[in-house]
């Protein structure tokens, strides 16, 4: 009797594991640099006050230290804090020698993963700081498009991003806006002219998930905003809760809707969250946890 029992419960779990799948077929992940959580107070976004309302989401998402570009975009790509992956500032190199690289020579991604696991997935990067290309491991990605020079065409990062998502139907997107954090360090955090480049962007965002719809996809997807850092004065870099403290916005299929999200949350979680989305089984030297966003 105790051997069957033993046979049952083998099999029940082999059932369960074999039933687990993705909450959602697709992902896309729109990144806004510079994008403080103080601005919430006071910017007129009404796209991304709609897609708080319909999904998930914190204003306390805390930064990695430094609080610059380099190691919180990395961090948020591949589930794991600074002390391990070496990336400490925005070089194209590692400080110091990672614990883990993959074969490419870089950190295991969940571009990395969805390519060991998903080959034939779709996925791709839009950019608007070519730099963020040096953390993403683009040789495993389909497709990667670095806009130049993106003040002297606003709306380029918009173009080839629908483009893309219309064409491709992405399985797996991340879209890097740098407007706002040219407007940060230009004119300074709460600035007019900050509040005047957020709500533009406010407005590219909405476009991008209209594109989501047009391509036939938004219902069978999940949509993030995320950012690195926010800005103290025209500056980041520091300690500051203005500078350590942005948000984390996601909706889409599977996700609670209405939710704060009263969990500790840091970079790296927004990698282990992506991760669950799309079912990927994640490397031991990932630190990041998944986010309690799911119904």
């Amino acid at each position: 009797m105790r051997k069957v029992l033993i046979s049952l419960l083998v099999l029940l779990a082999a059932c369960t594991a074999c039933t687990e799948k993705e909450v959602a077929k697709h992902v896309i992940i729109i990144g806004l640099d510079g994008w403080g959580s103080y601005s919430m107070e006071e910017a007129k976004v009404p796209f991304i006050r709609q897609c708080m309302k319909e999904g998930s989401y914190t204003l306390y998402k805390r930064t990695i230290r430094p609080s610059v570009s380099g190691p919180n975009w990395a961090a948020q790509m591949n589930g794991t804090p600074l002390e391990s992956t070496g990336i400490t500032n925005n070089d194209p190199t590692p400080t110091f020698k990672p614990l883990y690289l993959t074969e490419h020579n870089a950190q295991p991604t969940f571009f990395h993963l969805m390519r060991q696991q998903y080959p034939k997935a779709e996925t791709g990067i839009i950019c608007e700081w070519g730099d963020f290309l040096n953390y993403a491991d683009t040789l495993c990605v389909n497709y990667f498009k670095r806009i130049f020079e993106p003040s002297n065409n606003p709306e380029s990062i918009v173009e080839e991003s629908t483009k893309y998502i219309k064409e491709k139907k992405p399985v797996l997107c991340f879209i890097h806006i740098d407007a706002m954090d040219h407007a940060g360090h230009s004119f300074g955090r709460g600035t007019p002219e900050y509040y005047q480049t957020f709500e533009h962007v406010d407005g590219q965002i909405k476009q991008i998930v209209d594109a989501i719809k047009e391509a036939g996809i938004y219902d069978d997807s999940v949509i993030i905003l995320t950012s690195d850092h926010g800005h103290e004065g025209k500056h980041h870099g520091g300690d500051t809760l203005n500078e350590i403290e942005t948000p984390f916005v996601i909706w889409g299929k599977g996700i609670q809707k209405g939710k704060v999200i009263d969990e500790t949350m840091i970079q790296y979680d927004v990698a282990a969250t992506v991760a669950k989305i799309l079912h990927l089984e994640t490397p031991q030297s990932w630190r990041g946890v998944p986010m309690n966003v799911f119904k």
